[in-house]
């Protein structure tokens, strides 16, 4: 049982290269290092660390579970009050390693031994969606109409009961100085800080 005040955080950060010189696992440090100082639980999963496959069809989506790493964090999932979720913007949208992520964490394949079920586990929970990217954040909402977030967050966060979702577009990202980056990363420290 959570402390009242404190939470339990599941962070997904969505970036699928390892390299942990990108801005993404900054960014997901800082809130983990906040939310975890303020005495939140935090469970943090890098994607780039995990091995999954591509889903190709409806029997693997509706009739084939996904690997044990997969239902186990399910179960984390199911059992947390909040997500933090960064990922960069490849091609308008999450890189499709992330999106293949998502696939399989929510894909409705499950055990019969009364474990949580996807999608039912996002039901209920906040969350603090953070999304960089090369271009800057108001030629993303003005030319393509924020579409590759919105989607995400609009027909499965929010679809699946997530709510408050706070979106964060961090623009121009390879152009920005090391004091606005540090910025950046205060602000994922407060916010993890406040679980927001």
């Amino acid at each position: 049982m959570t402390t009242p005040g404190l939470r339990k955080i599941v962070l997904l950060h969505g970036h699928p290269d390892p390299d942990r010189a990108h801005l993404g696992y900054a960014l997901a440090d800082g809130y983990e290092q906040g939310a975890r100082l303020a005495g939140h639980d935090v469970h943090r999963v890098d994607i780039a660390d995990l091995e999954f496959g591509f889903l190709r069809s409806k029997r693997e989506w509706e009739g084939e579970l996904p690997s044990a790493e997969i239902l186990a964090l399910r179960e984390r999932v199911a059992a947390s009050d909040h997500l933090a979720i960064f990922f960069p913007l490849w091609l308008g949208t999450m890189p499709a390693y992330c999106k293949a992520f998502w696939e399989q964490l929510l894909r409705t394949g499950a055990p019969q031994n009364g474990a949580a079920s996807a999608p039912s586990i996002l039901r209920g929970k906040s969350a603090r969606l953070v999304v960089t990217m090369g271009m800057p954040t108001l030629f993303f909402r003005w030319y393509f109409g924020g579409d590759g977030v919105r989607s995400f967050e609009r027909g499965v966060l929010k679809g699946m009961g997530v709510a408050p979702v706070r979106t964060t577009l961090l623009g121009s990202v390879d152009r920005r100085d090391a004091a606005t980056v540090q910025g950046w990363v205060a602000a994922m420290n407060e916010w993890g800080r406040r679980c927001n």
